[in-house]
C-alpha cells in the first residue's frame, strides 16, 4: 500500500537540499544568464542577424541619431559585460533600467505590428517585447542583492550586514539634527552613510563622527541611555533601525546577528587602528 506520508516526507527532505543549492547558486547563475543574453542579443544586431532588427529599426526611426541601431547594440553588450563582471553589476542594473522603457515603446508606437487583437492578443513580435518583463524582474532581484560600498575597516563587513542595511529606514538631516542626546534613552540605532557631525559630553566636543559609523549601537545591547550628544550636519544621510525592529530582524537568525556584532566590532577596530583616541572615547560614550 502506498504510504503517502512517507512519500511526502521524502519530498520535503529533497526540497530542502534543492532549495539550499538554489539559494547558494541562484544569484550567480541569474547574473551570468543575464550577461549572456544581453551580449548575445546585442552582438547580433550590427551583423544583420537579429530577428528583431526590422522591428527595432521601425521603432527607433524617429530618433535623430545616425546608426542608432549600432548604439543600441553597444549598449546591450555593455549591459551584458557589466552583469558578468561582479564589480560592475550596479552599472548593469542602471543601464538595464534606462534601456528597458525604450524596448516597450513598440507596444504603443507600432500597434499594428505588436498586437494581433488589442488589448488581449499579442503578435509574435509583441510577445518578444513583453518577455522583457522577466528581464526587468531579474534586474530587480539582482539589484536587491547589491553589496553596498563601505569605507575603512567596514569594507570587511559580512555580506549579511548589507541585508540589514536594506532593512533599515533611510533619513536625511534637513538642518542640524541631534540623533542622540546625553542622558536620554534611545530607541534607534543609526548608521551614517554620508556627512558627519560632532560628539559632545557635558557640552564639550570630544570627537567627530563620519560616514560608515554607528550611533547608539551600545544602547541597543545594554538598553541604557546615551552618554553623549551626537549632532550631525545638514544633509547627513543615515540608515536607522528601531530597536524592536532590529531585534526582530536578528532574532533566531544567527547569520544576521553575527553580522551586526562583527560590523560594530570592525567600526571599533577602525578607530583603534587610526589611533583616534578621542573618537574611540566618543564611540563608547555615544553608544552606551
Amino acid at each position: 500500500m502506498f504510504d503517502w506520508r512517507r512519500f511526502r516526507d521524502s519530498l520535503d527532505s529533497y526540497e530542502i537540499v534543492i532549495s539550499s543549492w538554489m539559494e547558494r547558486h541562484g544569484y550567480r547563475l541569474l547574473r551570468i544568464a543575464m550577461g549572456i543574453i544581453f551580449i548575445w542579443f546585442g552582438a547580433l544586431k550590427p551583423f544583420g542577424l537579429s530577428p528583431a532588427e526590422a522591428l527595432v529599426a521601425r521603432a527607433t526611426a524617429w530618433i535623430p541619431i545616425p546608426g542608432f541601431l549600432y548604439v543600441l547594440a553597444v549598449w546591450e553588450v555593455a549591459i551584458g559585460v557589466c552583469f558578468l563582471y561582479q564589480p560592475l553589476v550596479r552599472w548593469a542594473v542602471v543601464l538595464l533600467f534606462l534601456h528597458m522603457p525604450g524596448t516597450m515603446l513598440p507596444l504603443i508606437t507600432l500597434p499594428d505590428t505588436t498586437w494581433a487583437r488589442f488589448p488581449v492578443a499579442l503578435s509574435l513580435e509583441g510577445q518578444y517585447i513583453v518577455k522583457n518583463l522577466v528581464l526587468i524582474s531579474a534586474g530587480l532581484v539582482i539589484g536587491g542583492q547589491l553589496r553596498h560600498r563601505l569605507r575603512g575597516a567596514l569594507r570587511a563587513a559580512p555580506e549579511a550586514f548589507h541585508a540589514l542595511l536594506r532593512q533599515g529606514e533611510h533619513g536625511v538631516a534637513g538642518g542640524a539634527a541631534v540623533l542622540a542626546r546625553e542622558g536620554e534613552s534611545m530607541d534607534k540605532v543609526f548608521f551614517l552613510r554620508s556627512g558627519g557631525g560632532v560628539v559632545r559630553v557635558g557640552g564639550r566636543e570630544v570627537a567627530r563622527i563620519g560616514p560608515d559609523q554607528f550611533i547608539g549601537e551600545m544602547s541597543f545591547f545594554t538598553r541604557g541611555s546615551a552618554e553623549a550628544t551626537v549632532e550631525v550636519a545638514p544633509g547627513t544621510r543615515w540608515v536607522a533601525w528601531n530597536h524592536d525592529r532590529l531585534r526582530a530582524l536578528v532574532a533566531g537568525r544567527t547569520t544576521l546577528e553575527h553580522a551586526l556584532v562583527k560590523t560594530i566590532a570592525l567600526d571599533l577596530v577602525g578607530k583603534v587602528r587610526n589611533g583616534n583616541a578621542p573618537a574611540l572615547a566618543a564611540h563608547s560614550a555615544a553608544g552606551e
